[in-house]
């Protein structure tokens, strides 16, 4: 065999050694991305949720068109100031809980700088199957990154936990009704004890609907934060993790998620206190 051929076969089987080699290093920063992407769905559900929860504190109870009307007139029946856009949504519906709009768009502004710092991490791994080397180098420096994300989850959850939202107009409006039944001059006896009891269920179905949105908040939050450490360990570990190593990491993380949507509220709370006490180490 010539010199010629020969180097023309070591050239070819170089080139096919080093193909098969970044496919499978394309293959691994693929699987990895798996689990990215498990992270990134829970941070999104997490804070969907954090967001509907802050709204739902100012939310009145559901009325019909026709008691929306009465209560209108009503209230226009008894104002005597004037009419102005500063008191309009009042006169329409005094049992909403009034926020003060700058307040409520920072707290927009800021729930979407939080979703936006997780949404750029994720990015960091739409094209990081592009070389076996630049891939494992995108993949370290976003262990830091991570890191910080995590720690700032970890935060959030931890206030959460010990600040949870609650239907702050919804609770205005019961208490409201429990004083007129106190003070109402004309009570009969018999009648106000059914009201009574009346009231109480309504505020039990009240709390019970409170505690399940600040439950299933909790349990997004506390999903997000297991997937983030997670996904952090297979980060740390990533240049000696095997592609079988890698596809258990990404059934373990299904695992876990499914682990934690069946954790009773009891179990939540364990978990979000343990979090809460690394948060602040």
């Amino acid at each position: 065999m010539t010199v010629s051929k020969l180097s023309h076969l070591f050239r070819t089987t170089f080139v096919v050694a080093t193909l098969s080699f970044l496919a499978a290093c394309s293959q691994k920063a693929e699987t990895l991305k798996l689990t990215v992407t498990q992270f990134g769905t829970a941070t999104e559900e997490a804070f969907d949720s954090y967001g509907a929860a802050y709204a739902a504190q100012f939310k009145p109870f559901e009325k019909s068109p026709a008691d929306k009307r009465d209560t209108f007139v009503a209230n226009m029946d008894a104002f005597t100031g004037t009419v102005s856009a500063a008191n309009i949504d009042v006169l329409m519906a005094p049992d909403g809980a009034k926020i003060d709009p700058s307040v409520a768009r920072k707290w927009q502004e800021t729930l979407s700088r939080l979703r936006m710092q997780y949404q750029q991490f994720v990015a960091i791994f739409d094209n990081i199957e592009a070389g076996a080397v630049l891939g494992a180098s995108a993949v370290k420096k976003s262990g830091p990154i991570l890191e910080k994300l995590r720690a700032q989850l970890k935060a959030i959850t931890s206030n959460f936990t010990q600040n949870p939202p609650e239907f702050l107009a919804k609770r205005s409006t019961l208490i409201a009704k429990l004083n007129a039944i106190r003070n109402d001059p004309d009570k009969d006896p018999e009648l106000s004890t059914l009201r009574y009891e009346t009231w109480w269920q309504d505020w039990e179905s009240l709390v019970l609907a409170e505690q399940n949105m600040q439950g299933e908040t909790l349990r997004n939050f506390v999903r997000a934060n297991a997937l983030g450490d997670h996904l952090q360990n297979l980060i740390d570990n990533y240049a000696s993790l095997d592609m079988t190593s890698l596809l258990n990491a990404v059934e373990q993380g299904i695992l876990q998620a499914h682990q934690i949507n069946n954790m009773s509220p009891q179990e939540l709370m364990s978990q979000s206190t343990a979090l809460a006490e690394t948060a602040t180490k």
